[in-house]
């Protein structure tokens, strides 16, 4: 959908962002096209502008996800100013207000967690009778282990709602409704896990180092090097924690980062085989096979989303 008017713009996402006052960023004219998807649980959309300026006051209705494209976006809290670039998201949580600012050719992809059956899945899910979920910092570093899943599971949806849409059976939207659920319950709560990974510092070492090198060259004897285990245990660890080997889980992490640069491309600005090799994919016609089967569509078909 597109729009020039702002108020209009307002009202066509209200029902998954709530009461938001939008203008734009500089200037006076409004040029704003979203992609929307609002589902029970959570509402997802996708967002261009020429720039772009939204105001919300305090509220309780949602945990929000913003993460940047392809050009950074400020968000202020009165006092302090700072700027969300491409490996950091910015996570809304209920009683703060958003003050969010991007000046040019702005371009982001938000997930918005409704509250009520959050705090009911918590339970659920957590087996606690604390319905609301731990404090979370405003930054998700999308190239940290806890952050890409967290990432994934909204990335994953997204490419799903994008391939079939309506077409979606009730059993495969309730499916993605827990993952995306799920996967922000489990990092608000990764604090309550951390005796577990003191105890594998090994394995933090290097899934540290593999988010770090994502456009670099890995290779095992390195992690071997950085983490202080044998491959053999590091790989036994990897299996216990994720179900795969290391290496799995480095293709895994450059997946999502090729679909992220893919998705914030602007039109003519670089091509598939120019990010596969970036992320070290050299065999195209695999790289185009794994990415499928993780998104559900082809990299072309994001590359040429607008």
């Amino acid at each position: 959908m597109f729009f020039n008017d702002p108020t209009a713009f307002e009202e066509f996402f209200s029902p998954v962002a709530g009461s938001v006052h939008v203008r734009p960023a500089t200037g006076s004219v409004f040029n704003a096209e979203i992609s929307l998807h609002k589902l029970d649980k959570a509402g997802l959309f996708s967002l261009h502008a020429n720039s772009f300026k939204a105001c919300k006051e305090p509220q309780n209705e949602f945990y929000g996800l913003t993460l940047p494209l392809n050009s950074p976006f400020t968000i202020s809290d009165g006092q302090i100013n700072k700027s969300y670039k491409s490996r950091v998201a910015h996570l809304l949580s209920p009683g703060n207000p958003l003050d969010l600012t991007s000046k040019k050719n702005c371009h982001f992809l938000v997930c918005a967690f409704f509250l009520s059956p959050l705090n009911k899945y918590q339970q659920k899910l957590m087996q606690t009778d604390l319905a609301e979920l731990a404090p979370i910092s405003p930054d998700v570093l999308l190239d940290t282990p806890n952050g890409s899943g967290l990432v994934g599971s909204v990335l994953k949806a997204w490419a799903q709602l994008n391939q079939q849409g309506h077409f979606l059976s009730e059993n495969v939207l309730l499916a993605l409704e827990d993952d995306l659920l799920a996967s922000l319950i489990l990092y608000a709560n990764d604090q309550t896990e951390q005796k577990i990974r003191d105890n594998s510092s090994h394995l933090n070492y290097a899934e540290e180092y593999i988010c770090a090198n994502l456009k670099n060259p890995v290779t095992r004897d390195t992690l071997a090097e950085v983490s202080g285990k044998s491959i053999r245990s590091l790989s036994r660890g990897f299996q216990q924690r994720h179900g795969m080997g290391p290496m799995t889980f480095l293709r895994r992490r450059r997946l999502k980062a090729a679909y992220l640069e893919l998705l914030g491309a602007e039109p003519g600005s670089t091509t598939v085989t120019q990010v596969a090799i970036s992320y070290n994919f050299s065999h195209f016609g695999k790289f185009a096979i794994e990415y499928k089967a993780a998104f559900g569509e082809s990299p072309s078909a994001t590359l040429a989303k607008k």
